[in-house]
């Protein structure tokens, strides 16, 4: 297990008892879901987190996000991975996921693997929990935080939903408190969580569109420097692109932006926000305030918080046997034939 360099074994041990009561506070979740049933995932897992992070750094905030935009909508299900069926929008297509959302092709390699190694008995939504841990880790957040297993895959997609409740860039921050609070998630949650920017990219449509219009409190310098370098005029794309447009990309996090640390954190405090709603964190007076300024001066404090908001956050709503299932394919849902012979 990692550590932390000023705080060591212990910091690791208290984060674990920690969020043991967290986990604890549904009886469906449980760390040791999978200890005799598939002990393999933990290594299947990191290996294919490990190796789609070093083909491209950008997976690594892609599938921490996936986790986040999965269980804002209907809770922890998976309902994000499947794709589009006659009856049924893709939350794939939501305002917040279409042409955003993606590395849908490492879950896809992690569930296979999974299904040589423990065939129908690890979940999508459990993946997408142990993929966020360990690609924010691969990135570089320390110490390995415990994940909490036995979540079941929904039997469909909710795009209303994905609408209604995944928080928008221009959000401002009563807005993202609101949004934050009906999840059962506080204020030092939506603090914590958000710092997962500091690895974050972000579309040029949308620095134009959200950041470079009106008065967020963000630096003028720093908005002439968006608009000028990181994001000039002819970098945003039509409205409706055709299916293969590419999108111009910026980092979250100009200084280090493939590491996580705490520079989301301080950019803030200086009014470089890239979004109205990371600015917000900061500019809007509130204990929030407090939050953003332990965070960016105590790499630990952060990492800690981060873990226990991020396993609070993976206890939302997860789905019963009943309410659920164990998909063979992430993408769809399991034949009619399957369903009936392994339902109790």
């Amino acid at each position: 297990m990692k550590t932390f360099r000023d705080g060591g074994y212990v910091i690791a041990l208290c984060l674990v008892a920690m969020v043991a009561t967290i986990g604890g506070t549904n009886a469906a979740l449980s760390r040791h879901h999978y200890d005799h049933s598939c002990p393999q995932i933990y290594s299947i897992v990191k290996a294919e987190v490990q190796k789609a992070v070093a083909r491209e750094a950008r997976n690594a905030a892609s599938l921490v996000r996936l986790h986040f935009h999965d269980c804002f909508v209907n809770g922890c299900d998976g309902s994000l991975l499947l794709d589009n069926v006659t009856g049924q929008v893709s939350e794939k297509f939501a305002i917040a996921n279409v042409h955003s959302v993606r590395a849908f092709e490492v879950i896809d390699a992690i569930k296979a693997a999974l299904e040589h190694a423990c065939p129908h008995t690890v979940s999508c939504a459990d993946i997408l929990a142990i993929a966020s841990r360990d690609s924010a880790v691969e990135a570089g957040l320390v110490p390995e935080y415990p994940v909490y297993f036995g979540r079941f895959d929904s039997f469909t997609a909710n795009i209303s939903a994905a609408n209604e409740f995944l928080p928008s860039p221009g959000f401002g921050y009563s807005q993202l408190k609101e949004n934050f609070a009906k999840k059962g998630l506080n204020e030092r949650d939506l603090v914590a969580l958000s710092g997962a920017h500091t690895i974050g990219r972000v579309k040029c449509l949308v620095i134009r569109t959200f950041t470079l219009v009106g008065h967020h409190n963000i630096s003028s310098k720093f908005l002439d420097f968006l608009n000028k370098t990181v994001c000039p005029p002819g970098s945003q794309n039509p409205t409706d692109p055709p299916k293969n447009q590419t999108f111009p990309l910026t980092d979250l996090d100009l200084g280090t932006p493939n590491t996580f640390d705490t520079n989301y954190y301080k950019n803030i405090r200086k009014a470089h926000g890239m979004l109205p709603s990371d600015q917000a964190l900061q500019s809007t007076p509130g204990v929030n305030q407090k939050y953003v300024a332990e965070f960016a001066s105590n790499t630990s404090k952060f990492f800690h918080q981060f873990a226990k908001s991020t396993i609070k956050m993976g206890n939302i709503s997860p789905k019963k046997r009943d309410e659920g299932e164990i998909r063979l394919n992430c993408r769809k849902r399991n034949p009619t034939v399957l369903r009936m012979v392994t339902s109790d």
